[in-house]
């Protein structure tokens, strides 16, 4: 079926004043033009995208473990030097306690160096309000040579208190305060604190 065009014309007759009449004129289809007589078309177009031939590998960012260096005190000939090993940060007391009772380092920082202390010692240690409480067994002192003793005891009281935090601390066995030797060779009373102070005097540099 053909469809009509019509194109509508409204034919004003002006004169000086309002239009008086109108008139709708029609156009058949075989009157108008052949451009405005097409069928309108429809056109699809498509696209096609070529995928990349190389794939590049998606490198994953590698997260950085980071370390700082913790003190830690060994013995050489009956005194006490420090040593400085890398830990994973931030350095818990668990972790320094663990490198610490791991025995003097390898190679020719750790050359000469040895520890008094039970590479299997069962001590548990508290931080509050700048003291550190370490809780050990009995054993620490009774099975440790005199002179051990005091070593023993200035290791920890020096690897810890130069922790951040760490000023003073305090030797309990088995939940009791307990009396510990000082670096001049005296006890300090039960329940009382020891300090970095108490144990300088058996530092010595370690020769390069």
């Amino acid at each position: 079926m053909k469809r009509v065009f019509a194109l509508l014309l409204v034919v004003s007759i002006t004169g000086c004043g309002v239009p008086r009449a109108s008139k709708i004129i029609e156009i058949s289809a075989s009157e108008l033009p052949q451009e405005l007589n097409q069928q309108p078309t429809t056109t699809t177009t498509s696209t096609t995208v070529a995928a990349d031939a190389s794939v590049k590998e998606i490198q994953q960012p590698t997260s950085e473990v980071l370390s700082e260096p913790v003190e830690l005190y060994y013995i050489s000939d009956g005194r006490l030097v420090a040593t400085t090993q890398s830990i994973v940060s931030p350095a818990t007391i668990s972790q320094v306690l663990a490198a610490l009772l791991a025995g003097p380092p390898t190679g020719d920082n750790g050359l000469g160096l040895r520890s008094a202390l039970p590479n299997e010692l069962n001590a548990e240690i508290n931080v509050s309000k700048g003291v550190a409480q370490i809780n050990t067994i009995a054993e620490l002192l009774t099975e440790l040579s005199p002179i051990d003793q005091r070593l023993a005891i200035a290791q920890l009281v020096l690897t810890f208190t130069r922790r951040p935090g760490v000023g003073q601390v305090i030797f309990t066995v088995d939940g009791q305060n307990v009396a510990v030797p000082r670096g001049r060779g005296d006890l300090a009373k039960p329940g009382a604190t020891v300090s970095f102070d108490d144990y300088s005097s058996l530092i010595v540099a370690l020769a390069g």
